[in-house]
């Protein structure tokens, strides 16, 4: 069973009130992420009225509604929510009692396609987006991630190191079945590289 503790319940109550009010928008629950498998990293972040993911499993505790993607509802289930304020660290912790799930292959390649996609729309694409670039996933086949970058990125002269030293590293540390993703851009025809190759 999910638990928040009551310092965790008072400060997302104080968030949200300071959320709604600076913004005129209303939140209609928290939602729970998890990045870095296997090595598990969590953040919450607030839902917005109108930006509600209708795939999210939805658990009301203590009046909180709790959002997770249902890849890892049931790894989640049982977490604990604190909220601590020390001189080395002030935040919500996330206490987990659940092993890790094990990296086992899926077969089933629409849940790896998602699960690739879901790693682009969150992590990759929000940290582009600052030069004007975005990835796009073409497709997964046998464990292979198929994508394709845009924008800015396109044709950009730290392209290759992007895709190695980024995209690849993020997709493969969230979704560890895949094994290799493979860059499908076609670089020549980029018109507005974030930096010009060198001639």
């Amino acid at each position: 069973m999910i638990t928040f503790t009551e310092k965790a319940r008072e400060r997302i109550q104080t968030l949200k009130n300071d959320y709604e009010t600076r913004r005129k928008r209303k939140i209609v629950g928290v939602h729970l992420a998890v990045k870095g498998m296997p090595r598990p990293e969590y953040a919450l972040s607030f839902v917005e009225e109108g930006q509600e993911d209708p795939n999210d499993v939805i658990v009301v505790v203590d009046d909180i509604p709790l959002r997770m993607t249902p890849r890892y509802a049931d790894f989640l289930s049982d977490v604990r929510i604190d909220f601590i304020s020390t001189l080395q660290q002030t935040g919500f912790k996330v206490e987990n009692p659940k092993p890790v799930p094990s990296a086992t292959p899926s077969t089933d390649g629409t849940s790896l396609y998602q699960a690739v996609q879901q790693v682009i729309d969150t992590e990759i694409n929000p940290g582009l987006a600052s030069h004007g670039g975005y990835v796009t996933l073409l497709d997964v086949k046998d464990r292979v991630a198929y994508v394709r970058m845009g924008g800015g990125c396109q044709g950009c002269g730290m392209a290759a190191a992007t895709m190695r030293q980024g995209v690849e590293v993020s997709i493969k540390r969230a979704v560890p079945e895949i094994v290799e993703v493979v860059d499908g851009t076609d670089h020549a025809g980029g018109k507005n590289p974030y930096f010009a190759p060198a001639e």
